[in-house]
């Protein structure tokens, strides 16, 4: 079983989670995949390849060469510009044999656009962050109808980096007035919980772990504990019966006066699942079992609650002395 990451980044830790997966099957490999030479998961991977940047052109074609010559199984796509062009050429990569661990474009496109998460939450009558278009907060700044604080995000994606907070009108209609494609969102007060989630793609939940967020540092969680998942359970079985996630996605709420109120839903295995990893979650071998063509049984409810995940930075260090690489780096 051969697997890839792409965009592979800093994700050392996904990346031994499945290297411990496939630790049974004989001649596997991880492969690690990034637009970055210098990229902590290309040391890690038993072979790393560098490829252009998502933006390019040449970029789908050159991912699926990589996958021909190196026999790739499974590709696990982990940044959220390459998502929508790897759920629009899943079938491409099926014809030579490899599975895209992604869900269909539509709910790759729910995930991605915020104002399509915003719809599909209130169309189905789950609990949502209210949400508007920037044209519809300056309707309502005419007529003084919006209760502030409120929070300023970028429409597309779901990293937490470009997120403002809005005190006052002035602060809100400066920003308003000079950011483009972005939302404006009420702000909840409350904890912020993670929801890793895996789906078998046909509106079943394999595995469900919730988890705090107790410190974030660059838009990803550093801390974190696992809870239990009964206040999430049926929204959680709702939301996979209708998107039909295949693989990992995240979801994240708030818990509020009101319960669980949901803001965002991210297609993709998320910066923190390392944390529902160790609880027991095994993810990598549900998606290993998938891609293989067995059928996985649930682990509804199988993790270890009350886990805390408090991490810190971990550095490889290579010697580029006299290195093509290094000369490059070298360079003042």
């Amino acid at each position: 079983m051969n697997i890839l990451l792409t965009s592979a980044g800093r994700r050392v830790s996904l990346l031994r989670a499945f290297r411990r997966a496939v630790q049974n099957l004989k001649g596997s490999k991880i492969i690690a995949a990034d637009c970055d030479p210098t990229a902590p998961t290309l040391i890690e991977a038993d072979e790393s390849f560098i490829l252009p940047r998502v933006s390019s052109d040449k970029y789908i074609e050159e991912l699926i060469n990589l996958c021909e010559r190196k026999k790739i199984d499974l590709v696990i796509p982990l940044i959220d510009p390459e998502l929508p062009l790897l759920a629009g050429s899943k079938g491409i990569f099926y014809k030579i044999g490899c599975t895209v661990a992604i869900s269909a474009p539509e709910t790759v496109n729910i995930g991605n656009d915020k104002l399509a998460t915003w719809d599909f939450f209130t169309s189905n009558n789950i609990p949502a962050a209210q949400t508007f278009t920037k044209e519809e907060v300056q309707e309502k700044l005419k007529r003084t109808d919006l209760s502030l604080p409120v929070i300023i995000k970028p429409r597309w994606g779901s990293s937490s980096q470009g997120i403002i907070k809005c005190d006052t009108i002035d602060q809100l209609s400066f920003y308003i007035s000079r950011e483009k494609d972005i939302i404006i969102q009420e702000m909840l007060l409350g904890p912020e919980v993670t929801l890793d989630i895996m789906g078998d793609g046909q509106g079943g939940l394999l595995a469900l772990v919730p988890r705090k967020r107790l410190k974030i540092r660059g838009g990803e969680v550093e801390r974190g504990i696992t809870v239990d998942d009964g206040l999430f359970y049926d929204y959680v079985v709702k939301i996979v019966q209708i998107l039909k996630p295949f693989g990992a996605i995240n979801i994240q709420c708030f818990i509020t006066g009101r319960g669980p109120v949901f803001t965002e839903i991210n297609p993709r295995f998320g910066g923190g699942y390392p944390l529902a990893d160790a609880a027991g979650a095994q993810f990598p071998e549900m998606l290993i079992a998938l891609a293989r063509g067995e059928k996985v049984k649930p682990r509804i409810g199988q993790y270890k609650r009350g886990l805390l995940m408090t991490r810190f930075d971990e550095a490889f260090f290579i010697s580029l002395e006299n290195d093509p690489l290094g000369n490059s780096l070298m360079k003042l």
